[in-house]
Parts: structure tokens; sequence; C-alpha cells
């Protein structure tokens, strides 16, 4: 009896040290594969941002910079990074200055040029494939990456969630029609008045591959991702002929 009992606690204590361990190694890995980076400025200004990396794929691998709302914070993207990461991109997301850790205060003529800045940085990785790149941004972060694939030609794809055609003084008509021929999708949402009507225009002054994709009843910018179960999906599905197919 007593030796039953003490292989039964034994059995217990090796399935617990094993759980323990699994949890340790799975830990470990996930440290490996999201990894925090800094973007030094010329001004002294840090950019703080998190990378997310295939787990299965070798380097090197498409890139996408995430751009998120005025007043969030980089982790609003995690969910869809996670879902990028092992779809084989690697995805950046960032912290605007003045929001979440990055430093400053808000000023967009700034912002401007450190999204410059940081995405050649990003797309000069070794493990990024520089001719497959795209930005993804949500509300005013969408306006950012209007900015950005007008500045960057080598930018190969912009995912708007909820533009709008002016916020805080970025307008996107000008910068949209500069940013030429390359592939864009629009995302929003009907009873999100502005920036639905915006999106309308905007895909009038795109000049290439242009989407609209416009739902019903699931908000404005970065919750229509958790509104819409399958808008994910629906940006994997965009995104994979256009960076994926790039040698």
């Amino acid at each position: 009896m007593l030796r039953k009992q003490m292989h039964q606690a034994l059995t217990f204590i090796l399935a617990c040290l094993a759980v323990f361990f699994l949890s340790a190694c799975n830990a470990n890995n996930q440290r490996l594969l999201e990894e925090d980076l800094t973007f030094k400025r010329e001004n002294g200004l840090e950019i703080i941002g998190t990378l997310y990396r295939p787990a299965d794929i070798d380097p090197p691998w498409p890139g996408v910079l995430l751009l998120h709302m005025i007043y969030g914070q980089r982790q609003e993207w995690e969910g869809l990074a996670r879902t990028l990461s092992q779809n084989g991109y690697a995805a950046l997301a960032i912290d605007l200055r003045g929001h979440g850790e990055t430093g400053g205060e808000m000023n967009w003529d700034l912002a401007r040029q450190d999204i410059s800045q940081v995405w050649q940085t990003f797309a000069s990785r070794q493990e990024i494939k520089a001719n497959s790149t795209a930005v993804i941004g949500a509300s005013m972060g969408a306006n950012m990456a209007v900015l950005l694939g007008a500045d960057q030609p080598d930018i190969q794809a912009l995912v708007l969630l909820s533009p709008g055609l002016n916020y805080y003084m970025v307008q996107t008509a000008e910068p949209l029609a500069a940013y030429g021929d390359r592939p864009v999708l629009i995302i929003a949402s009907q009873e999100d008045g502005y920036a639905a009507s915006s999106s309308e225009e905007l895909l009038k002054v795109a000049r290439g591959e242009a989407l609209l994709e416009m739902y019903a009843g699931i908000g404005h910018g970065t919750a229509m991702l958790s509104n819409q179960p399958d808008l994910a999906s629906l940006l994997l599905e965009w995104l994979h002929p256009i960076l994926q197919s790039t040698p």
C-alpha cells in the first residue's frame, strides 16, 4: 500500500515537472519570437516597438508595419500581429511619438518622419524581404500609413482601417494619389459616418488596385478586428498574393 502511494506521488511530481518544463519552454520560445525593439531618432527620441516573428518558416520574411489609432498603443495590434506571424509575416507594431512607451509629444509632422525612419530600418533588417513590405494602419494610423506609402515607393501595399480624409490636419487624398498604382485595401463600418464616407472618397482617389470592404455595426479602427472575427482572414487573403509571391 505504501509503495503504491509513493509511486502515485512520484508520478504526480513528474507530471508537474513536465508541465512546468513545457510551460517554461513555451514562454522562452514566445520571448524569442516576440522582441521589443528601440528605434533611435536623430533628435534623441526613442520609438518603441514589438517585432513578431514567424516560428516555423526560415527568413527572410515579408514585413508588415502596424500603426495604431490616436491615443492608442502598439499592444492593440497583438492579436493581428500574432496571426500575421503565424502565417509567415514579420509584424512590427510601434508606439507613435507621444503614445505608449514612446516619449515626446504628439506631432504628426514629426511622426511622419519617425515612421519613415522606422520603416527604412525595419525593411533593411537581414530577416526582412525589403521588396515585400506592407503597412496597416487604424484611424489616425491609417492616415499616417497613407503618408508613409507616398513617401516610400518600395512599400508594396497599404491596409487602411477607418481612414479619414482629414484627421487632425493629416490629409489623405493627395498622398493616396501620390501612392500611385500600388494596391490598397480600405475597411470601414457604415455607422462610422466620417470614416465610411472618407473611405468611399479615397476609393475614388486610388489609382491602382483598390478594394473597399464596408461592414455594418463593427465599430472603428482596431475595434473592428475583434468585432468582426473574419477580418484577419480577409487581410491575409488580400495580402498573400501581393507579399508572399515576391521572390
